[in-house]
């Protein structure tokens, strides 16, 4: 039986809160999303500045999930355009094709390697088929699936670049949500037995066409003409808890302190944020726990340039040390519609930490340090051609996970689940590396949960399927939505 019309509170406005709050809306309930940046998005904005838009890093639009691709489709409509995608890795001065591929591997590696590489892969495969064990750090999971010279070229650095620290701290598990089932034998069988039941995404992806913020811009449109509110640079300081249940947050802005109350509450900020703000306070061995849930942080540089198609990329991982950043993209090569006729973005990615040497520098001394270094690294581009930039700041870019951070995350969560009218979604929410259309899906999930008044859509199912992410099997079974919320498939 669904419920009479609620108010819910939704804490973030990034594409998890936002996809609950869109859908709680149509449905009736009344709807009002804190967000603490001065826009909507999360982690997947499109920033604009003097007629450039550019997004926060590469955020292409694919999912396995037929019924979360139909809902985007039906939300954006005409705005959806399909991207042909070309990433490479840049290793010691040489582009390799990535997801890998086998011919333009072996010609950058040579036959020595290439040789060497065969070799310490079987050698670990034996080793398996006789003494199978779970990886436990990145760097043995990595060995595992492609062994010690793939690992050593393709992985070793890029991670320790991207984490700030030794892959021996990194949980392997982190290799299963970015690479399932990814292996030298997945990238021999591509090479050898082309499938037609198989779909990638490989070659092309969807994105709207104004940027892939368009998504989160549209769904608060939505939300505000069904008569929700979104209340900007407002920071969740107090969550008030009694018997089990939420019933009020605090929130801080420039006008002061907002008491607002509650029937529901749904939570994407950061989990270990939502944890420390309860009132009365977790127990010590809560707060324990919770302070060993940490994030990396990034700066996005973006650089405009009168110059287009500098680079044939839709992005490129950069694995020197020396380089200061570990990821870059050219926005003219996701949309004409971008930037200026003539000009493009360059949107340069530095992981970092909150206080270190890069944080702590001025906008202008990052946009000099990355201009410089790539002008004098790549060689396409000259310091005549850079129009201008500007930096953004992202905290909390990616949860990291540490060696038994799944043990430490159940009991956060398991304590969590005490609280009967909380639901927690997202990639910060829930500490796990979702993609924009897993968040989505939880933010489906949370509303509809609300709307039938039972928890029937299971929000701790997204993301954990054991299926190489980049694969897609046709003619899988299409989930069922609630009724009355059915969607068409836009797609031409």
């Amino acid at each position: 039986m669904k419920t009479k019309k609620k108010h819910v509170v939704v804490l973030g406005g990034g594409l998890a809160g936002l996809s609950a709050g869109y859908e709680l809306v149509k449905a009736g309930h009344r709807v009002t999303i804190v967000e603490k940046e001065n826009a909507v998005g999360g982690l997947a904005r499109t920033i604009e500045k003097n007629g450039f838009r550019f997004d926060t890093g590469p955020h292409r639009w694919y999912t396995k999930n037929d019924m979360v691709n139909n809902w985007m489709l039906k939300l954006l409509g005409k705005e959806v355009i399909k991207v042909p995608r070309l990433t490479r890795i840049y290793f010691d001065n040489i582009f390799f094709e990535y997801p890998i591929k086998v011919k333009s591997t072996l010609a950058g590696m040579g036959l020595a390697r290439t040789i060497l590489a065969v070799v310490d892969y079987i050698v670990i495969w034996l080793i398996g088929k006789f003494h199978k064990t779970t990886p436990l750090s990145l760097e043995e999971g990595y060995i595992q699936k492609f062994g010690a010279t793939l690992y050593k070229m393709f992985f070793k650095r890029y991670s320790e670049k991207l984490w700030g620290r030794p892959n021996t701290e990194i949980s392997a598990d982190w290799i299963g949500q970015r690479t399932r089932g990814f292996d030298i034998f997945t990238i021999l069988k591509d090479l050898l037995f082309k499938q037609n039941k198989i779909v990638s995404f490989v070659d092309e992806f969807s994105y709207p066409e104004n940027g892939i913020g368009r998504i989160a811009e549209r769904l608060a449109e939505s939300i505000k003409q069904g008569g929700g509110k979104i209340l900007l640079k407002s920071e969740v300081a107090i969550v008030n808890n009694q018997k089990n249940r939420i019933t009020s947050v605090i929130i801080r802005n420039k006008s002061g302190s907002q008491k607002i109350s509650s029937d529901e509450f749904v939570s994407s900020i950061p989990l270990s944020d939502l944890v420390a703000s309860l009132q009365p306070a977790a127990t010590a061995e809560i707060m324990s726990v919770n302070n060993k849930l940490n994030y990396r942080d990034e700066l996005q540089v973006a650089v405009f340039v009168k110059k287009t198609k500098i680079t044939p990329d839709t992005w490129i991982y950069v694995h020197s040390l020396e380089i200061p950043f570990v990821r870059m993209m050219e926005m003219d090569n996701w949309s004409k519609k971008l930037s200026p006729k003539g000009t493009t973005t360059l949107v340069f990615e530095i992981a970092c930490n909150i206080g270190d040497q890069y944080w702590q520098m001025s906008d202008k001394e990052l946009i000099i340090l990355v201009t410089d270094s790539f002008i004098h690294e790549f060689k396409v581009l000259k310091q005549t051609d850079v129009l201008g930039g500007m930096v953004h700041r992202m905290p909390k870019e990616y949860p990291v996970y540490h060696i038994g951070y799944k043990e430490d995350l159940d009991v956060l969560k398991q304590f969590l689940s005490k609280y009967t009218n909380l639901q927690i979604v997202g990639r910060n929410g829930t500490f796990r590396y979702n993609n924009m259309d897993h968040s989505i899906e939880m933010g489906l999930y949370a509303a509809w949960n609300i709307i039938e008044n039972e928890r029937k859509f299971d929000i701790e199912s997204v993301n954990i399927e054991r299926e190489y992410l980049e694969e897609k099997q046709l003619n899988t079974k299409q989930f069922e939505l609630p009724e009355d919320q059915q969607v068409e498939d836009t797609q031409q």
